[in-house]
Parts: structure tokens; C-alpha cells; sequence
């Protein structure tokens, strides 16, 4: 989902240098005093990032948008983050593990905190925010509290050892101490008690707002970022001085703020990203092939690109409803085992990534992608459901479906009965028609449709659209009201947290397929409880086998992050290829390429000086006050501007070369002269401007007046730069 795009004030480094000459008319000579102008302000350099999807809550118990993970893991820290290999890596907690005297082992870690970090409204961080953290969303309030269930579920309770060690003690799921094996990858944040402990879980699983959201990570929001977040085009989040990462492991943000753009239109995207107006650019699928195409033809070093899997292990794949509890409207032939497994033969996954996906995207099997080495599954040869039409319409004919009489659509035959999860169904003559429920605005989800709308007729299976906005899809498939569904689906480095979005435990809460399998279940409990890696591993390879095999998801394809930044503006991108989790996708806090990004200073090229000037000046006897500035203190070192005059028009220079921000010059005459200013960098490079002045004596011939008259001239000397502005 996007919003509209916005023309934002993006600082400028050229600073313009505005000098001003006042003429005074006395009744006696004076040397009139240099007048002073203001001193100008350094800019701030700012990161400025496109995306083309919204944040739907600033609350990080409600948000469920990728870009709204994104914000969380800017402003709020988690206890253990993720490093550019997707490794553990410390966070809040510099280090932890399990308390060996605790039985069963593995069923009590223990988590040593910083002692550096501070809320960025000024409060200490402690132990007990991360207790109050833990016990805000477990016993009573774990269902209230949906948001982080995948690993709240088995959190017995959190103790307080002291001010920075907190010990969290894990159990089963029938309450009693076991092993915990994601103890190192709690990917909860962690929110301050003296904010979240006035609000009820009700309030913050539901409603609440959360206006001004306080973290402890590398950024900090303003007093301007809800009123930002309700106008829907752009979020300022300004660097976080007194992050504890400087001094727990050495990690600095380098610029001054970090500028979230939404845009509405990816074609204005592409535009920013290739003119410079951005730093970086989240791109759809087509239009990154738009800029690889644009690359070709326009080479340039100023543009890095990275396509591949993405960090988060994003997945899209057709959701079957498997609650047989889903209304009158609903066709409860989806159960039937024969049904899913022709859907997944008729589904041409290389078709989708190749065409619809423009090759950006790998066919996919299971909620794991290759992304992770380690976790991926692939089905053998024997268990694959390949793309075969004949095949498809083979299990549909041992079935017994029948076609109509017009051979468009297969029926159940009279009598029909299958059998799903140990329950009987018997649905007679019922037409092999569903309703396919999709987002509205999402342009290869509608594509994926249209072509399954025909492929799938081709075995007999007829499917009809439901276009709804993204809140209604919510309502609909939580729900559990609907027939077909396409989504899609992203995880942290540990499966814990998507394998348990296929288990019964994440019915009627995480769980969108309404998927309930008592083998997969027991595959579950024992992945989330073994200590041994290899153990853990064939667990998790038992679960992604019976979810292939039941087809509660058929899982077309791993789209590809596709990004593109400008080395002109930042550098220090790094190889997202070789380390995935420098990836802007990365919400998982503390992203190391925040830390890595430097600004450029913008290449060099001559000053350019500009009088602006009245051609006419009165009072010969009154000095014209002159003062320059540096316009490139933002430079390190800075850009010196020096400045000489030549205020005789004899081609001389009469001032030395000086970095002196004022001048005065009293003409000595009535008459026209041709005054120069030379303007010189610190690299020798020069620029001149020539002007005639007219100087003409106003002193009056009659008896003095008392006070002063201003007749007035005004001399403005500008320092442009060519130099490329941000």
C-alpha cells in the first residue's frame, strides 16, 4: 500500500552568502562601519530513502507492514539483533546464555545488559524495562498481545537479577520448564515501562497510537512524527546522539537524520533514485528493470544495484482456508487433499517468477527460502507437486470429478466423501468453483490471478476475484472466511517464528491459512524445544514436508529485494549479495549499514561569484561595507573562500587575498567605476564578476540637517556553487 508523494525541503550544502552594502548620507564625512550580516547555519546531512509502502502504526504491537517493521527496528533496539551474515549479534543484551544449573537445560537464559542506554526522552534504560517487555505480553495478556506471540508463546516469566541481568525462563506448552532453542533470537523490541505501563494490553494490542514512540535505537522520532505518519508522505528521524552502540561496540551513525519518502508512483521513484533526489530506492520488480535497462544505455558509477533474495525470506504464495467453519459461501471442496494437490500442479511457478516477476523473483517451495542455507527444504523429486496440466487434471480424474457438460468447470460426483485430518466430508454434485481473495493495489498479485483464472480452467477448476483493501483482506482472512487467498509472508533468521504460523497454536491469531496438522505439531514442539542445531534442523525440515504435502499454502515464489543507491551521495553500500543483512530490508535493529553509510563530500569545482547590484551609489564620502562567508563549512577540512577588490577600475587589485568576512572601500570621487570581485577556493580554483557602479555626491549645498537621511544602496554579492546540492 503507498501514499502520495511529497516535494520535500531537502537541505541544501551550498549555502548562498548574501553581502550587503547600506550607504548613509551624514552632513559631515564619516567613515561608516562595516555592516554584519547574520552567520549562516550549518545544514544537516541527510540519508533519504523511497519506499512505495506505507506505515500503518507507529505502535510496534499493531504495525504489520514491512516498512512499519522497518520504522520499529529504527527507533526501538531488541535485546539480540542481527548482523550483515544474519548471525546473532549483541544489542540490548552485550551477552548472554543459558543458566547451566537450571533444569531442563536450556529452559532459563540469562541476558547481561548495557549499562549505556538511555530512552530518548532522557529516562535510564534498565533491567526492568525489559521485564515489564516480557510480562506485558505473556500469561494473561498473550493473546491481547498477538504481535511477537511466535516468541512470547513459551515465556514462562521474566526475572530480574539486577540492574543489567535479566533472566527469562521458558516452558512448554502445557506450562511446565522446557528448553528453549531460539533463547538466542528473541526478536521482541524492547518498549520503556515508564510509557507502555499506564496503557492496557487491550489498548496497545488494539488502539493505541502510540504519537510519540520512545526507543533506545540508533534513531529517534520528533515531536512532528505523528502528525508526519497522518499526512502519509514522509517521516524525518533524526540520528540518536547518545546511542549506546558508540559505546558498547564502537557503531556510529554517521549523517544527521534519516528521511523516510512514500511514494504512490514507482515511475517518480525511479526518477528520484536516477536524478539524484534520493539516496536510496526500495523498487518494484518491473521498474528496477526499467533502471537495469536505463544502466545500460546511461553507464555510471554514480548508481549501485542489488537484486537478489531477501533478508526476511520473503515469500508469496496462494493461501487455502482449511477451517471447515467458514460459512454458507464458502466451498468446502478446498479440503479435499485431491483438490490442493491438482492447485499446486496447475500452478506454473517458473511462468510467474520469469514473467510476471521479470526474473526478479526463484520459484518457491516451502516459507523458507534459500536465503537461509542452513533451515531450506526442498521436496525430492518424488514428493514435488511439478507443473504438469495432465497431472493436475490425473488426480482430479482418480478423484472422481467430473466435468460439466460444457466442459467448463469439474463437479464433485454424487456421494462424494474425503477425508481431512481425520475427519469425513461428503459433498455431493458441488462445482469446483472459489473465490480468490486479493489486495487491492497490488499489481503482481492481480497479474498472478489472471493467469491462474486460466491455467487453472484448463483441470477443470474455476476461479472468480474478490478485490478488497488491505483492511478488509485482514478482517476476511483472520477471520477465516474465505475460500483462496494470496499473500505472503516474511521471517526472522530463526524459523521459529514462521513455523509457528502453521501451527494449530497460531489459530484464530498468527495462523491466515487456518492450517491445524497434529504431525506438523509434533515436528513443532520438539524444533522449538531441541538443543542440538542438526536435531533442531531435521525438525524443521519435518515441518516444511507435511505443510508441502498438505498444500495449506502453495508457495509460487521468492520475489527478489530490489534496490538501487547512489555512491555520489553516500558511500560504504557494502555487498548486500555477499552480506544479505546489510540490506535496508534489515528490521531487525542496529543494521549495520547505518553505521557503515559516510556522506561524500561533493566534488570540486570552481566558486562562482555574482554582484547583484543598484548601478547608481550616492555619498562619496561614505565607506561600502562588504562580508563574505564560506559557503562549504559542511567540508571536511572545509572549503576556504578567500576574496579580493579591485575598487578603482585601474585593473589592479587593491586588497591582498583574505579570508576576512568584511571590506569597506571610500571612493574618492563622483563618477563611474568598475569594481571586481575574484573569489578563490582552497584548491586555487577562481572566479571573477565585473561591475559598473555610478558614484554621485548628494552632499547638499544648503545648511546641515541634524539627522540622518538614507538614501540607500544595496550591493549583494552571492557564492554559488556547481558543486552537486543536498
Amino acid at each position: 500500500m503507498a501514499i502520495g508523494r511529497i516535494d520535500s525541503a531537502r537541505g541544501c550544502r551550498a549555502l548562498l552568502v548574501i553581502l550587503v552594502v547600506t550607504a548613509m548620507l551624514l552632513p559631515v564625512p564619516l567613515l561608516a562601519g562595516p555592516v554584519e550580516m547574520s552567520e549562516a547555519s550549518s545544514l544537516e546531512t541527510s540519508l533519504e530513502i523511497g519506499l512505495t509502502e506505507a506505515i500503518d502504526s507507529l505502535n510496534p504491537f499493531i504495525g504489520v507492514s514491512c516498512s512499519s517493521y522497518i520504522f520499529y527496528g529504527l527507533v526501538y533496539d531488541y535485546l539480540v539483533s542481527i548482523d550483515e551474515d544474519l548471525n546473532p549479534t549483541p544489542n540490548l543484551a552485550l551477552s548472554w546464555f543459558v543458566v547451566p544449573d537450571q533444569l531442563p537445560f536450556g529452559s532459563v537464559w540469562q541476558y547481561n545488559l548495557t549499562r549505556n542506554a538511555t530512552w530518548h526522552d532522557g529516562e535510564p534504560f534498565t533491567a526492568d524495562d525489559v521485564v515489564f517487555t516480557f510480562d506485558y505480553q505473556t500469561g494473561i495478556n498473550w493473546t491481547t498481545m498477538w504481535a511477537y506471540q511466535p516468541y512470547t508463546v513459551l515465556v514462562d516469566f521474566a526475572e530480574k537479577v539486577d540492574e543489567s541481568t535479566v533472566r527469562l525462563h521458558y516452558m512448554d506448552f502445557q506450562g511446565d520448564p522446557a528448553p528453549a532453542s531460539y533463547g538466542e533470537s528473541m526478536m521482541v523490541p524492547i518498549v520503556p515501562e515508564h510509557i507502555w505501563g499506564s496503557i492496557s494490553p487491550a489498548e496497545a494490542g488494539f488502539s493505541y497510537t502510540n504519537p510519540f514512540p520512545i526507543g533506545t535505537g540508533p534513531f529517534k522520532c520528533t515531536d512532528q512524527t505523528y502528525d508526519e505518519f497522518l499526512a502519509g508522505n514522509l517521516m524525518i528521524l533524526p540520528r540518536n546522539p547518545g546511542y549506546h552502540g558508540v559505546a558498547d561496540y564502537g557503531r556510529e551513525v554517521q549523517f544527521d537524520r534519516l528521511i523516510l519518502l512514500f511514494y504512490s508512483e514507482p515511475s517518480a521513484l525511479l526518477t528520484d533514485i536516477q536524478n539524484g533526489a534520493i539516496d536510496l530506492a526500495d523498487l518494484p520488480a518491473i521498474h528496477y528493470g526499467f533502471l537495469t535497462d536505463w544502466l545500460l544505455a546511461h553507464p555510471t558509477p554514480q548508481i549501485g544495484t542489488h537484486s537478489g533474495l531477501s533478508c526476511t525470506q520473503y515469500s508469496k504464495e496462494i493461501g487455502v482456508c482449511m477451517n471447515d467453519q467458514s460459512g454458507p459461501d464458502t466451498n468446502l471442496l478446498r479440503l479435499d487433499p485431491a483438490v490442493r494437490q491438482a492447485m499446486a500442479h496447475a500452478t506454473n511457478k517458473s511462468f510467474i517468477a520469469d514473467v510476471i516477476y521479470d526474473g526478479y523473483a526463484a520459484e518457491g517451495y516451502s516459507l523458507i527460502s534459500p536465503i537461509a542455507p542452513f533451515w531450506y527444504w526442498e521436496p525430492s523429486p518424488s514428493d514435488e507437486y511439478g507443473f504438469s496440466i495432465d497431472l493436475a487434471n490425473q488426480v482430479l480424474d482418480d478423484a472422481g470429478y467430473v466435468w460439466s457438460g460444457n466442459h467448463t468447470v469439474r463437479f464433485s460426483p454424487i456421494g462424494y466423501t474425503f477425508e481431512w485430518q481425520g475427519v469425513d466430508y461428503t459433498i455431493s454434485n458441488e462445482p469446483l468453483e472459489f473465490e480468490m481473495v486479493i489486495e487491492a493495489g497490488n499489481y503482481e498479485d492481480m497479474q498472478v490471478f489472471q493467469f491462474l483464472e486460466d491455467e487453472w480452467a484448463q483441470c477443470g477448476i474455476k476461479l472468480t476475484a474478490r478485490i478488497v483493501d488491505t483492511a478488509l483482506w485482514g478482517v476476511i482472512v483472520y477471520g477465516g472466511y474465505y475460500d483462496l487467498m494470496i499473500t505472503y509472508w516474511n521471517s526472522d533468521p530463526d524459523p521459529a517464528s514462521i513455523l509457528f504460523t502453521q501451527s494449530t497454536y497460531a489459530l484464530a491469531g498468527w495462523s491466515e491459512n487456518w492450517y491445524s496438522s497434529q504431525a506438523y505439531d509434533e515436528n513443532y514442539t520438539t524444533f522449538v524445544t531441541e538443543m542440538d542445531p542438526l536435531q533442531r534442523r531435521q525438525s524443521c525440515w519435518n515441518c516444511l514436508y507435511w505443510d508441502y504435502r498438505d498444500a495449506p499454502y502453495i508457495v509460487f515464489c521468492y520475489p527478489y529485494d530490489c534496490y538501487a543507491w547512489r555512491t555520489d551521495s553516500f558511500s560504504g553500500w557494502g555487498d548486500w549479495s555477499a552480506h544479505p543483512g546489510r540490506s535496508f530490508a534489515h528490521y531487525w535493529s542496529a543494521n549495520q549499514l547505518f553505521f557503515d553509510l559516510v556522506p561524500v563530500p561533493p566534488a570540486n569545482s570552481p566558486p562562482t561569484a555574482v554582484v547583484d547590484y543598484d548601478p547608481v551609489l550616492g555619498d562619496i564620502y561614505t565607506d561600502y561595507a562588504f562580508s563574505a562567508n564560506d559557503s562549504w563549512d559542511l567540508e571536511d577540512p572545509p572549503d576556504v573562500l578567500e576574496v579580493r577588490w579591485d575598487w578603482e577600475s585601474d585593473g589592479a587589485f587593491d586588497t591582498d587575498w583574505t579570508t576576512d568576512k568584511y571590506a569597506s572601500h571610500q571612493f574618492s570621487t563622483s563618477g563611474f567605476y568598475n569594481v571586481t570581485l575574484e573569489v578563490r577556493d582552497s584548491q586555487g580554483l577562481t572566479d571573477n564578476e565585473t561591475v559598473q557602479l555610478q558614484v554621485v555626491d548628494l552632499i547638499p549645498e544648503f545648511p546641515v540637517v541634524l539627522l540622518p537621511s538614507i538614501v540607500g544602496a544595496l550591493l549583494v554579492i552571492v557564492f554559488r556553487s556547481r558543486r552537486r546540492r543536498r
